[in-house]
C-alpha cells in the first residue's frame, strides 16, 4: 500500500513538475511558486515545511536570483535530467527516503545515513558489483542519493549503467576535468538522473582543461557545477563576486566549496557566511555551498543530525563495512551499530 502511494505521488509530482516547467518560459516566478506550494503540500515533517516555507520567502522577492538561474537551466540541460534530478532529490530522497530512513532509525536504534560515497581509486568488475549491491540495499533502506568518485575514464560508463538501473536514485559523479572527454560528456548527457561535479584546482577559471570540461558538458546538455578546495591562504580569491560570475559565464549551476583538513573554524564560518549570501535572496543564480557545513545543516534537519558514509575499494573488496557473510543490509546496519555515519565537519569529502 504504501509503495502505491509513493508511485502515485511520484507520478503526480512529475506532470506538476512538466506543467511548470512549460510555464515557466512565460511566468518563471509563477510557476517557482507553484511548485513551492506542491512541495509544501507533501511535505510530511516540520523541518520538510521549514525548507518550503524559508524557499517561499526568498522567491517573494522580485529580484531573487532563482528566476535566472532556473531559465538558464531550462535553456541549457535537458529538461528530462531537470525533472529526473528534481524528483529523485527533492521526492525520493530528501521526503520519501528519508522518512524511511527516519522509521528504521527508531526501530532499530541504528544511525543511517541518507548520502553514500564510493571512492574508486582502483576498480574492476567486482568493486562494482559490489557497488551495484549497496546501492540496492541502501534503497531498500531508504538511501536515494549517491555519489561515485571516479578516478579512470573507463569507469565513467559502468557507472551511467548503474545509475540507468537505479531510476528512482540520484547519482552524483565527482570527476576531474581530464575525465570529461567528448565521449564521455555524451554518454553522461543521455543518463537524466545523474549530476556532474567537477574539481577546480586553481583560484580562477584559466585553466584550459577546466574550460573544455565545462564546454563539452554544456554542448551535452547535462547538469553540472564544480567543487573546489580552500584554506586560509586561497578562501579570499574563490569568495568574490568576480570569481562567481566567472563559475556563471562557464554554463555552472552549482559551486561546492570544501575545506582542507586543518582549516579554522573561523574560516570556515566565513566561507558557508558568503555561500548563503550568494545563494540568497539578494545573491546570484547559482547554487552554492559550503561542504562540511550545509552537510550537517541538512541532515540535522531531515535525520536529526546523521550524515553520510564513504565506502572505499581496498584490496578486493569495499571497506568501511564488516566482511561477516551476512545479507548487505545487514552488513550496512553492523557498520552503522559500530561507527555511525560520517559527520560533516569530521572528513573532507
Amino acid at each position: 500500500m504504501l509503495e502505491l502511494q509513493h508511485r502515485l505521488i511520484r507520478r503526480t509530482i512529475n506532470i506538476a513538475v512538466s506543467k511548470a516547467m512549460e510555464d515557466m518560459k512565460s511566468n518563471t516566478n509563477r510557476s517557482i511558486r507553484n511548485l513551492i506550494d506542491l512541495g509544501l503540500l507533501f511535505s510530511t515533517s516540520e523541518n520538510q515545511k521549514w525548507f518550503f516555507n524559508a524557499a517561499k520567502k526568498v522567491i517573494a522577492n522580485p529580484n531573487n536570483p532563482y528566476n535566472s538561474l532556473l531559465k538558464r537551466m531550462i535553456s541549457d540541460v535537458n529538461n528530462d535530467t531537470i525533472k529526473k534530478v528534481g524528483l529523485n532529490l527533492g521526492y525520493s530522497s530528501l521526503v520519501y527516503g528519508a522518512n524511511k530512513l527516519k522509521k528504521k532509525q527508531d526501530y532499530l536504534g541504528v544511525p543511517i545515513p541518507w548520502l553514500l560515497i564510493f571512492d574508486i581509486y582502483k576498480s574492476n568488475a567486482d568493486f562494482f558489483h559490489q557497488m551495484e549491491h549497496f546501492i540496492g540495499e541502501g534503497r531498500e533502506l531508504g538511501i536515494h542519493s549517491y555519489i561515485a568518485c571516479p578516478h579512470e575514464k573507463n569507469d565513467i560508463p559502468t557507472i551511467c549503467e548503474i545509475a540507468k538501473r537505479f531510476d528512482e536514485c540520484l547519482f552524483i559523479l565527482k570527476v576531474s576535468p581530464g575525465l570529461i572527454s567528448e565521449q564521455t560528456a555524451k554518454s553522461l548527457g543521455k543518463i537524466h538522473n545523474m549530476m556532474i561535479s567537477v574539481q577546480i584546482m586553481g583560484t580562477d577559471f584559466s585553466c584550459g582543461s577546466d574550460k573544455t570540461a565545462f564546454r563539452l558538458l554544456k554542448q551535452n546538455h547535462c547538469l553540472y557545477g564544480f567543487h573546489v578546495n580552500y584554506n586560509e591562504d586561497t578562501m579570499k580569491q574563490l569568495t568574490t563576486l568576480e570569481y562567481i560570475r566567472s563559475a556563471i559565464g562557464l554554463g555552472n549551476l552549482f559551486c561546492v566549496y570544501i575545506a582542507e583538513n586543518g582549516v579554522s573554524d573561523t574560516c570556515r564560518d566565513a566561507v558557508y557566511t558568503f555561500a548563503c549570501n550568494i545563494r540568497g535572496e539578494n545573491g546570484q543564480p547559482l547554487i552554492t555551498l559550503e561542504w562540511f557545513r550545509d552537510m550537517r545543516v541538512i541532515s540535522e534537519k531531515i535525520l536529526s543530525g546523521d550524515g553520510y558514509l564513504r565506502l572505499t575499494w581496498r584490496k578486493g573488496s569495499i571497506v568501511n563495512i564488516s566482511r561477516q557473510k551476512m545479507s548487505l543490509q545487514n552488513r550496512f546496519l553492523e557498520y552503522f551499530r559500530a561507527h555511525g555515519p560520517v559527520q560533516a565537519s569530521d572528513h573532507v569529502l
